[in-house]
């Protein structure tokens, strides 16, 4: 009985290190490319092939220029239509003036790999919470200097399409008259930051996309996505849902926050196929 009992618990000690050990080490290293198929009711242009990325935490382990530049190239592959940034490009919860320059240029470095990114209608990003607390202002121009479009509650009218930037719901103010900039018969594709801002939707958005959430991060068996740091909560955490008959898809992003470590919620490239 107590040799049955030592082997039960050393099971669950060893079981729990390789736990912690792939959460740590080796998930948060990984990057996958998922690929989803969405038909949307509003849209009826052609197929539009969309990379979405977001919330790449340069700065947080293990997440430096290197590290951009493998996803930039990845994302490059997919020959994308269009290319979407869902915000928090930048780690951590401290001003840029506070920190070190060595940490500012990792910044730099890392964004100027962005630069890279080719589409054949655009880079399109909206501005996280993260790079709010950085320096709002001082990201938005380092990428509209990258040729990365910033729309804070903005439209970019596109042919068929409007994209529509909402600002981060946490930080700043999602506006919905944003829409007004989308011109008449335009239908608009959202970017957002957090899925909290999908409440802002017009009834005719062809799609709407956002990250912030890192799909839980810890995705455990039976718990499943608790923490989202969103008011909408597991519902909106990961994946493909209907917010009033609107298709949104939610990703897990690519860095992490808080924790430095992922489980079942691997960092992620998404190619959409909006048709």
């Amino acid at each position: 009985m107590k040799a049955r009992f030592f082997y039960v618990i050393c099971s669950l000690v060893l079981l729990a290190t390789a736990c912690l050990i792939y959460g740590f080490y080796i998930e948060p290293r990984r990057l996958v490319l998922r690929t989803v198929d969405i038909e949307s009711a509003s849209y009826k242009g052609t197929p539009l092939k969309i990379a979405f990325v977001s919330d790449i935490h340069i700065g947080g382990a293990p997440i430096f220029s290197e590290k951009v530049n493998h996803i930039v190239e990845s994302v490059n592959a997919q020959s994308p239509d269009i290319i979407m940034l869902g915000g928090d490009y930048i780690n951590g919860h401290t001003e840029r003036r506070h920190h070190t320059s060595a940490f500012n240029s990792e910044i730099e470095k890392g964004l100027l790999e962005l630069e890279n990114l080719t589409s054949k209608y655009g880079v399109y990003s909206v501005i996280g919470n993260h790079d709010r607390w950085y320096d709002a202002e001082w990201t938005a121009q380092y990428l509209n200097q990258l040729n990365i479009n910033v729309l804070e509650n903005q439209a970019y009218n596109l042919g068929a399409l409007c994209i529509v930037g909402l600002s981060d719901f946490d930080t700043a103010q999602p506006s919905p008259e944003a829409f007004n900039g989308c011109m008449e018969n335009a239908v608009p594709l959202v970017l957002t930051h957090s899925p909290d801002a999908f409440r802002y939707l017009r009834s005719d958005t062809a799609l709407a996309l956002a990250g912030h959430t890192h799909g839980g991060q810890i995705n455990l068996p039976l718990i499943g996505r608790r923490v989202t740091a969103t008011e909408a909560g597991k519902p909106l955490a990961y994946g493909v849902k209907l917010v009033n008959e609107t298709p949104v898809f939610i990703t897990a992003g690519i860095g992490t926050s808080i924790l430095s470590a992922r489980f079942r919620a691997p960092p992620e490239i998404v190619i959409i196929n909006l048709q």
